[in-house]
């Protein structure tokens, strides 16, 4: 062959034979190949694809709603209970212990308003006349307000349970603590009960009646528990409804009233003492179902208030049983300007009893001239206590600011008396509330309070009256 045919363009005929014969699988590969854009599926390799895209949108559904209801449930149950509402010399108080306090509370203002509003049907008096009794007295005005108005209630909780650990922190540094004793004898009045006057009283009438000792009335059992009531302090600049709804006094439920133990003739010491105890047993079943609160949870609270009482033991030792009375007499005004006029007035001559029966926001001392009688100083809060301590005999004395507004005082005799056990009882109350407020402003650059507790007050259990 010629090289001019060896280098022809044209294509040679053995090399295509040659790659057809060496490389067959090439060539089927290239016959059989698809055409991609003229691929079809099956119907059911079309319905299985699609139902693989349903599952796997499905399964991303399930698991983003799992992963909000996680994190819903780690912010409801872990990190809102355990957000800090308050601080009281580095220790936290909590949302959940906030809530419980106020469960709590709820619980009891419900009852005493309904064990006195029971009272007062007892004693025949209309529906619309026992509304006005709550409405116009105190305490009873301030739980209606508490129990309708939830920001009212939360911000006399919080700053109660800032007194309370500050109660708890001095008594650690006094080495002060209670027993089981203690607690249990709080428990009993709380309820306005006394086992060990209850049996003595046994005692004394079974000696009566052997003829060895005279006859001593059975001691009644009051069937309203209270707790000492605690003084709120000043309220913080949380924000509270100015508008407060005026309650209806009528129940919206079935009125359940405190236990209440019976003096009867029939029950021997031991069985008063056993009927208290089914009724306080029965009371804190009560409390559980309705607030959601543990047993350890009321125990928390009447062994603070056993401690609170040991506290106030410990600062009011050194009472006595002789203290100053006063015969005075007072006006009490809205603003230092009102109450600068009315001292003028009374300089120039005026009436002060006119003055009080006319201007005075004390419209139960109003009424009879200001008149206040011969008390006690301790009975009054402290402003108003050290003023009739000081005041010159006969001097017109003010403007006095106390948290009720600006007195105007004239002391027309004092001098020291006995106090009676009641007596002594309120100056000891007067004096611990006194050191109270003097150390919240001590250790005020210690307590710190947080607005977001406005955010979890509980209103329930509701409140029985629409």
């Amino acid at each position: 062959m010629s090289k001019r045919s060896q280098t022809t363009g044209l294509p040679k005929e053995n090399a295509k034979k040659t790659l057809t014969t060496e490389n067959p699988a090439a060539e089927g590969a290239t016959k059989d190949a698809p055409k991609l854009k003229h691929e079809f599926h099956s119907r059911h390799e079309r319905e299985a694809e699609i139902q693989r895209w349903v599952v796997l949108g499905t399964g991303i559904a399930v698991a983003v709603v799992v992963v909000i209801l996680a994190i819903a449930f780690i912010i409801d149950q872990v990190i809102t209970p355990n957000q800090v509402v308050a601080s009281v010399e580095g220790r936290n108080i909590t949302v959940s212990e906030f809530q419980r306090r106020v469960r709590f509370e709820r619980f009891i203002r419900n009852n005493q308003l309904i064990n006195i509003y029971n009272t007062y049907q007892s004693f025949g008096l209309p529906q619309d006349q026992i509304g006005q009794q709550l409405q116009s007295q105190e305490p009873y005005a301030t739980w209606l307000r508490e129990l309708q108005v939830p920001d009212q209630m939360g911000l006399t909780v919080i700053n109660q349970m800032v007194e309370d650990q500050l109660i708890r922190n001095v008594a650690a540094e006094r080495g002060i603590s209670v027993t089981q004793d203690q607690i249990d004898k709080t428990i009993e009045e709380f309820f306005g009960f006394d086992a060990e006057a209850v049996l003595n009283a046994e005692a004394t009438a079974e000696a009566t009646a052997e003829g060895t000792a005279e006859p001593t009335a059975t001691p009644t059992i009051t069937p309203t528990p209270y707790v000492s009531p605690t003084p709120s302090p000043a309220p913080t600049e949380t924000p509270i409804p100015s508008a407060t709804p005026t309650p209806e006094l009528t129940p919206t439920a079935t009125l359940t009233p405190f236990p209440t133990i019976p003096p009867t003739a029939t029950l021997t010491g031991p069985e008063q003492v056993d009927q208290f105890q089914q009724n306080r047993d029965d009371f804190f079943a009560s409390i559980r179902q309705q607030t959601g609160l543990s047993d350890s949870d009321i125990k928390a609270y009447f062994e603070l208030q056993a401690l609170r009482d040991a506290v106030q033991e410990s600062v009011t030792s050194e009472v006595g049983t002789q203290g100053i009375f006063a015969d005075a007499r007072h006006i009490l005004v809205d603003t230092e300007e009102e109450a600068k006029d009315i001292i003028d007035a009374l300089n120039a001559g005026e009436s002060f009893a006119a003055l009080a029966q006319a201007v005075s926001k004390d419209t139960s001392s109003g009424q009879n001239g200001g008149e206040l009688g011969w008390s006690p100083i301790t009975q009054y809060v402290a402003e108003f206590q050290a003023a009739v301590r000081d005041a010159e005999i006969g001097a017109i004395v003010g403007p006095v600011q106390t948290e009720f507004g600006y007195h105007i005082i004239q002391v027309r005799a004092r001098e020291e008396r006995e106090l009676t056990e009641a007596q002594i009882d309120s100056a000891k109350t007067n004096t611990f509330n006194t050191w109270l407020e003097t150390l919240k402003e001590e250790k005020q650059a210690l307590i710190e309070q947080s607005s977001i507790w406005a955010n979890y007050v509980p209103s329930d259990p509701p409140s029985v009256f629409g």
